[in-house]
């Protein structure tokens, strides 16, 4: 158990030790971050550089005996505060770059960061809890006791361990390398492409049915297996409710009534129009999900193409600040 609680902390050790120098080596990246984890603004230059300070600070303790739990439980805490932060923004669909590692590593957020966060926390409360059952074993002296079989396990454990660094490594370098492509859409101020789609609620509707509502038309482009796009339901339902004098929102998914029953019915969508696959997606361009443009009163493209939920969330905004300009 000594050898489990002590290889533990190293791990930690490791983990928070990483995720503090990489942040402090990117300090803008890191900024941003924190930023759009939810921070407000005039809070994000100071807890840029606190966060991995105290990361750091608690990689230090988990190697000293004496601060082994006090840094166990401040790992807990923290990695409480990122699994918060990680299901707020996930229920939000905000899945930005976690920036967890710097630019060691740095992928959207997603359940397995979620995950990840939560077998650490758990990490966490074995050493705090086996810190404060059991009398302290220092680290050196732990070591010093392992037999040659049991040394040959923790070199290939740590031998993993730094393989995968230096792949992660490697890989957010090729990635970063890769310049993300922008969804193209049509050109603002060009004809909305024509359609006529099944409507969820029965029968057909079509763009100029839509249009004959005389206000703007967001369309939001879905699909029944998008995660983000469950995650925008919600919110979609408010906004039909609340903004239908501005603008008429309308949602085009794929698939059958059946494979949409279970979105649709859980958050009261209306106006949902069903394509066949992709067909009227891909003449808009809208190769995304969730993907919206707006089209003004006379059918046309009012807007470029908003991609994921913040984008999508944005163009909404600005069509409400500037409705009574629109055509």
């Amino acid at each position: 158990m000594h050898l489990i609680t002590v290889l533990l902390r190293i791990s930690l050790s490791a983990v928070f030790g990483v995720a503090g120098i990489t942040k402090l080596i990117d300090p803008d990246g890191t900024r941003e971050a924190v930023k759009n984890f939810g921070s407000p603004e005039p809070l994000a230059p100071v807890l840029s550089v606190a966060l991995p300070l105290v990361e750091l600070a608690i990689a230090a303790g988990l190697l000293f005996t004496g601060t082994t739990r006090s840094s166990a439980l401040a790992a807990l805490l923290v990695l409480l505060l990122f699994v918060v932060a990680i299901s707020v923004n996930l229920a939000r669909g905000r899945t930005h770059d976690c920036h967890c590692f710097g630019q060691l590593y740095s992928r959207p957020l997603g359940w397995p960061t979620l995950a990840r966060n939560v077998v650490f926390a758990l990490g966490a409360v074995f050493v705090w809890w086996q810190a404060g059952s059991e009398p302290g074993r220092d680290i050196p002296g732990t070591l010093a006791e392992l037999g040659p079989a049991q040394w040959l396990w923790l070199l290939v454990v740590l031998s993993i361990i730094v393989a995968s660094l230096v792949y992660l490594h490697q890989r957010q370098k090729r990635l970063a390398k890769e310049t993300p492509a922008a969804p193209v859409g049509l050109p603002v101020g060009s004809e909305a492409p024509p359609f006529e789609l099944t409507s969820y609620a029965g029968g057909t509707t079509s763009l100029k049915q839509l249009l004959a509502f005389g206000k703007p038309l967001l369309l939001i482009f879905t699909n029944p297996n998008c995660g983000p796009c469950v995650v925008l339901f919600a919110e979609v339902k408010d906004w039909q409710a609340t903004h239908s004098e501005q603008l008429t929102i309308t949602l085009i998914s794929f698939g059958t009534i059946k494979e949409n029953f279970v979105n649709v019915a859980r958050n009261g969508l209306g106006q949902v129009l069903l394509q066949q696959k992709r067909e009227v997606a891909e003449t808009y361009g809208a190769m995304l999900t969730p993907t919206a443009v707006l089209v003004n009163r006379e059918g046309k493209i009012a807007s470029p193409l908003a991609a994921g939920a913040d984008e999508i969330r944005a163009l909404l905004t600005t069509v409400l600040e500037h409705s009574h300009g629109l055509n």
